[in-house]
Parts: C-alpha cells; sequence; structure tokens
C-alpha cells in the first residue's frame, strides 16, 4: 500500500497545483482583482488538470478482481481518483449549472445524452462507467455505485446504464451492472442490487429493495415496501402488491392474467 499512498499524495498536489493556477495572474491584476479571478476560473483550471490526468490512465474494465492484488483493481483504484476528488469539492456548488455539470461528466467519460441530468446532490464518483439516455433525470441523493465490496478483499465493477425517459427518485441506490430500461420510474429510496435488469416501461415502488441479479421485465408494476430476493425473475406485465415479500424461485412468479 505504500506505492499506492504516494500516488495518492502526488495526486492531491496535483490538483492542488491546477486549483491555484489563476493565482498565477495576481502580479499583473492586482491581489483583490486576483482574488476574484482565482474564484472564478479554479474550478475550470482544475477540472482541465484532473480531466487531463483522468484521460492518460489507464482504463478501469468491468469484472471482479482482488483488490489491490491485480491490474483491474490497481486500475480501478487509478482510474477513480480523480472524478472523485474533483466532484466532491466541487459538485455541490457548480452542479447548480446544467451546462456546467454535462461539461465536468462528459469530460470525465460519462455518457449522456440530450437532456440527461443529475442533481448537485446526486452521488456519482465513477461517471466513466456510468450512461443515461435522453431526458433521464436521477434526483438527489441519488448513489450511482459503480463498484463493491460483496466481501472483504473481492472488488466488483461494472457499468450502470439508464434509458431514456427514465425518473430515478431520490435517495435511491443502484448497483453496478444494472440495466434500466426506456419510461421506468424509481420512486423514493428505492435500492436495485448489482447485476439486476429492469425492462422498458416498469415502475417500482417507494421504498423497495430488489437484491443482486433479478430480471424484471417489461411494463412491470412493483409496489411500495416490497422487497424482491437475489435472482427472482419477475415476467413481462406482472403486478406486484405493496409490500410484498417475494419468497418464489426465479421464474415462478405469476405474469398478469389473460382476460376473460
Amino acid at each position: 500500500m505504500t506505492g499506492l499512498d504516494l500516488l495518492w499524495w502526488v495526486g492531491w498536489a496535483w490538483f492542488a497545483s491546477w486549483a491555484a493556477l489563476p493565482l498565477a495572474l495576481t502580479p499583473f491584476i492586482g491581489t483583490a482583482a486576483g482574488l476574484v479571478a482565482w474564484a472564478v476560473l479554479t474550478p475550470f483550471t482544475s477540472l482541465l488538470g484532473m480531466t487531463l490526468l483522468h484521460r492518460l490512465l489507464p482504463a478501469s474494465d468491468p469484472g471482479t478482481f482482488q483488490l489491490f492484488a491485480d491490474r483491474g483493481s490497481m486500475r480501478w483504484a487509478m482510474k477513480g481518483w480523480a472524478p472523485s476528488v474533483y466532484l466532491t469539492v466541487f459538485q455541490p456548488i457548480m452542479f447548480q449549472s446544467t451546462g456546467f455539470q454535462r461539461l465536468t461528466l462528459r469530460a470525465f467519460g460519462a455518457r449522456m445524452a440530450p437532456g440527461a441530468l443529475m442533481t448537485s446532490r446526486t452521488i456519482v464518483r465513477e461517471p466513466h462507467h456510468v450512461q443515461l439516455g435522453a431526458s433521464t433525470l436521477v434526483g438527489e441523493f441519488v448513489h450511482l455505485i459503480c463498484s463493491y465490496q460483496p466481501r472483504p478483499g473481492l472488488l466488483v465493477v461494472d457499468r450502470i446504464e439508464i434509458g431514456d425517459h427514465v425518473l430515478v427518485g431520490a435517495y435511491s441506490h443502484v448497483g453496478p451492472g444494472v440495466r434500466i430500461g426506456p419510461r421506468c420510474l424509481l420512486e423514493y429510496a428505492v435500492r436495485v442490487g448489482a447485476h439486476t435488469t429492469v425492462g422498458e416501461g416498469t415502475r417500482i415502488g417507494a421504498g423497495t429493495s430488489i437484491y443482486n441479479s433479478v430480471r424484471i421485465g417489461a411494463g412491470v408494476s412493483i409496489g411500495k415496501g416490497c422487497l424482491i430476493p437475489s435472482g427472482a425473475v419477475i415476467p413481462n406485465g406482472a403486478r406486484v402488491p405493496d409490500g410484498t415479500v417475494v419468497h418464489a424461485m426465479p421464474s415462478t412468479l405469476p405474469g398478469p392474467r389473460s382476460a376473460t
């Protein structure tokens, strides 16, 4: 870990140098004007420096790795450092501007279709693993989790892909490898576990928890406060009432009844 600790401090020195760069104007424009220029320009100079570093580093690939013991985990640590630091410092203020938000996320590798937005309080630290469709909104305090440790020493990294015209409600958690189809609605505080697929036009009620590797079909309606276990399969058009705890094995939850 000594090498990583050294890289950590070198990285912070890099960030500080780019953040302080506008102060070089002070001898030419005076102290007061120099401080104003620093306050205005430092988000942009810092972004330039951190995205330059981010793009020079090798790509972080999806997969399962031994933490700090193989190449994949080392690349994950290095690639995720620059956006994590920059977004921690500047997101709460600068993301009030949707234009600056899109500029920043795209500079760090996020794929954002026209009209896709996050809020200034959306939590994303690995934008290079995130794809948002057109006119999609990710709400306040939503946590887009592109990596996690299912047990000590084991690291899982994967992309999050959210389709067009999707609303992800406040305080929701979306895990790595999640694919959400177009025109879906996730209400308040929905938790979607790793490698889960949500089909087109599905609605998931507030407070529902969906564990890992669940397959949810198109046009499904899941009520509030439900619990869907790992590996479950919810067929197209199914209706799951509020408060349901699904005990069925995969593929056994019944679909909608045909009209008679």
